[in-house]
């Protein structure tokens, strides 16, 4: 049997032509023939096995960092390609084996290429620090969403803090030890989003999150340690 895409079951490719303009537009966000962490993972022989397990975490380089991304009962891991720097705050490139994108700016995803469905560009208009919220506070999400050409769809998210949650996927890591939050987004369909923020002199940053790029494609994921155990 063929080794499996690492998402495939997640973000299934839809066509040829779609996954050739995602590899393109991962060769031009970070030179993936030449980005250690991409190549780290090809060498490593993907991170999923035949069949479609996920590799041991001890296979994982400890050079690079990784996220734990899971969605029903699979489980793969992307690696930071490179840091973007924007006006609004640093995009996180992640990246699979496989050539899938995953573009996080301060825990929110803002893209991804490779997919049945991708958000290809999201904005935000003032959106809040995740310390300077208490009590329910909206902002607007801009997003241009494939398939369909969907361009400039806006929509207005409103973010509260919430109690620890149960039934989350956090791994190795007490909920108890993150503040939480839920953002939904008015009329979109879709539903809210979950965070778990880590506050620290350093400043928050989120560690944990649970996104939905449409009604039944949703998915978790994890800052991960390969030294760790996976705990950060």
């Amino acid at each position: 049997m063929a080794d499996k895409a690492p998402f495939s079951g997640l973000f299934s490719w839809r066509s040829l032509s779609v996954r050739l303009i995602a590899l393109v537009c991962l060769a031009l966000l970070a030179g993936c023939s030449t980005s250690p962490a991409v190549r780290a993972l090809i060498d490593a022989g993907g991170l999923l096995r035949s069949g479609g397990q996920p590799v041991a975490e001890a296979r994982l380089d400890p050079r690079f960092a990784y996220l734990r991304f899971e969605r029903g009962k699979r489980v793969v891991w992307l690696a930071l390609g490179y840091i973007d720097p924007h006006p609004d705050g640093a995009v996180e490139v992640w990246y699979s084996s496989a050539g899938e994108v995953l573009r996080l700016q301060d825990g929110r995803v803002v893209g991804s290429t490779g997919g049945q469905t991708d958000w290809l560009v999201v904005a935000f208009e003032g959106r809040p620090a995740w310390d300077r919220v208490e009590t329910p506070t909206s902002f607007v999400r801009i997003r241009d969403v494939q398939p369909g050409y969907r361009l400039g769809l806006r929509e207005t998210l409103v973010l509260r803090r919430i109690a620890v949650p149960a039934g989350t996927r956090l791994q190795g890591l007490p909920a108890e030890a993150l503040a939480w939050f839920e953002e939904r987004a008015e009329g979109s369909g879709l539903p809210p989003s979950r965070y778990g923020v880590h506050f620290s002199p350093d400043g928050p940053r989120v560690i944990y999150g649970e996104h939905c790029l449409s009604a039944d494609l949703c998915f978790s994921w994890q800052r991960w340690s390969a030294t760790a155990g996976g705990v950060l």
